[in-house]
């Protein structure tokens, strides 16, 4: 299989076959998407149980208006579908595809989304002013995470927060021969329900630890991916 030439002087872009790129990701992806699984089940836990990660599961509990708490959890199923739509167009004006770092330039965006709702969750009253903004800024930090994977990861069908749609892509890419059974998807895949299960274990016995766990895996990627870790 050729490949076009790399001018001299330019960056190969991350995530392609271009030596050590691919194998950073290898990792990267599925850390990121057990920061997902880990933000998601703190969310669902702690912040009104809505998702910031997981944007259809916030469609379908808009509409479960039976539920006595349906107010509050309508409220922040739309401002985290919001400030997710909000982030992405946001990160994919900012972070262009084809710029060298576009990936760690939103990461870093995600890391400070992160690190808002860590200072919010240890400083604040937790009303319902600052629950909102909770989950505005975590929603944020996922969209801004999807925006990475999408930009550099790889080239299409790993999200790190839609499980659904990364696992519809692998399917077809596997029936279509375009991928083998080994594919970095599949990790990506079974980190999203570890980290839940993490941030659920966490949240148990240290709950002020759990908003640390999804900041902590997206800072590693941002190392891991930085060009001074080659």
């Amino acid at each position: 299989m050729s490949t076009s030439p790399i001018p001299v002087g330019s960056t190969p872009p991350v995530g392609k076959e271009n030596g050590l790129g691919i194998d950073r990701w290898r990792v990267a992806l599925p850390l990121l998407s057990f920061g997902a699984g880990a933000a998601d089940g703190f969310a669902y836990l702690v912040l009104g149980g809505i998702f910031t990660a997981n944007m259809t599961g916030n469609a379908v509990l808009a509409t479960m208006y039976g539920r006595p708490d349906y107010p509050s959890i309508l409220i922040g199923a739309l401002t985290a579908i919001a400030a997710f739509a909000i982030a992405l167009v946001v990160g994919f004006r900012t972070a262009r595809a084809g710029h060298s770092g576009a990936a760690r330039k939103a990461l870093i965006v995600s890391a400070i989304c992160h690190a808002a709702v860590v200072l919010m969750w240890w400083c604040s009253t937790r009303s319902g002013p600052v629950v909102l903004c909770l989950i505005a800024a975590s929603a944020a930090a996922m969209a801004f995470q999807t925006v990475a994977a999408k930009r550099d990861g790889v080239d299409h069908g790993a999200t790190t927060t839609y499980a659904t749609g990364t696992l519809t892509d692998l399917l077809k890419d596997l029936v279509d021969g375009q991928v083998n059974w080994c594919s970095i998807r599949w990790l990506s895949l079974f980190a999203l329900p570890a980290g839940a299960a993490l941030s659920v274990a966490v949240a148990r016995t240290w709950p002020d630890v759990t908003p640390l766990i999804p900041l902590i895996a997206t800072v590693a990627c941002i190392r891991l991916i930085s060009p001074e870790a080659l």
